[in-house]
């Protein structure tokens, strides 16, 4: 018997192990995953023709470095074309940075508006050391927006577009901080950071991942302050009282287009959805153009009531 009390132990302490060191593993690898470098970034879509950076740069622009309450600096660049009140602030995805939002910029300002870019926390030229999916980058998305109001008009009016982990920051910060935004456009978001993970962790492993899932978030809470199962958009998604536009292509393989299908079903209020058929993550765009333009511009028309210049090339 002693023997057999001893192999429990030993086979309950590799299990164990193994778990503690596949969720140090897990959490090492989403708080400081590798970020595309920003020339990468460029030549993708400069090749793409979906921007053209000698263009962006002629646009009347203030390249701004806001402070975070977190003791670091957030760059953001404020484009002014045109000769209006309404702004879009846009919110880029996980890996990527501000340079990947030029595409979504380039329509808004060919609708009328002016728009914000800006880098998320440890992304591009902002700092940070964690990134936490949307748990503290809320807060740097309500500097960005603070900032636009003391110093480009009090009566502005803005809406927020992002993607991916854009979308979800962008929803926790209308559903927990402020809902002072005239409309969102979330492109690919997740409902629940915990289930993402588990999807995730699931292709490994099914039986293994809620194990996982409970110890990763035990290294999160140690390492960054933060837990995993608060980045749950699908929480507070029914007190955003604005229009939402949500946007998720069917073959998207990374973040599942059912957890935006959730999202729209649990919001109340005015909403829109569309699920093209074409393209994988945050490709919607990419894949869809003359589509996405035409969805966006009823959106804003019908459900927003903002103009939209028709002059587009």
């Amino acid at each position: 018997m002693k023997k057999l009390g001893k192999w429990i132990w030993t086979g309950i302490l590799s299990v164990v192990t193994i778990l503690v060191s596949l969720g140090y593993y897990a959490s090492t690898q989403t708080l400081f995953f590798k970020l595309r470098d920003v020339e990468v970034i460029k030549r993708r879509e400069t090749r793409a023709k979906r921007i053209n950076l000698e263009e962006f740069r002629k646009l009347p622009q203030d390249n701004i470095l806001i402070p975070s309450r977190f003791d670091y600096s957030i760059n953001a660049v404020f484009v002014y074309p045109n000769d209006t009140n309404k702004w879009v602030v846009l919110c880029h995805g996980v890996t990527e940075n501000k340079i990947s939002s030029i595409k979504y910029l380039n329509m808004f300002v060919e609708m009328g508006y002016n728009c914000v870019i800006y880098d998320a926390r440890r992304h591009g030229d902002s700092g940070g050391i964690h990134s936490t999916y949307g748990f503290y980058e809320k807060y740097d998305l309500e500097s960005v927006v603070k900032y636009l109001h003391e110093h480009y008009g009090e009566d502005i009016e803005f809406g927020i577009h992002g993607e991916s982990m854009g979308a979800a920051t962008m929803l926790l910060y209308a559903g927990e901080l402020s809902n002072e935004a005239k409309f969102y456009i979330s492109d690919a978001s997740f409902s629940k950071f915990a289930d993402q993970l588990t999807f995730i962790f699931g292709q490994y492993s099914r039986v293994a991942s809620p194990f996982i899932l409970i110890v990763t978030n035990l290294f999160f809470r140690v390492r960054s302050k933060f837990s995993l199962f608060k980045v749950s958009p699908i929480r507070i998604i029914d007190k955003i009282e604005q229009p939402i536009l949500f946007i998720h292509s069917k073959n998207d393989k990374f973040i599942p287009y059912h957890q935006t299908k959730e999202l729209y079903e649990k919001k109340k209020g005015p909403k829109m959805a569309w699920y093209p058929g074409r393209g994988g993550h945050v490709e919607s765009f990419n894949r869809n153009q003359e589509a996405y333009v035409a969805k966006v511009t009823y959106f804003l028309e019908n459900y927003v009531r903002w103009d939209v210049r028709r002059n587009r090339g």
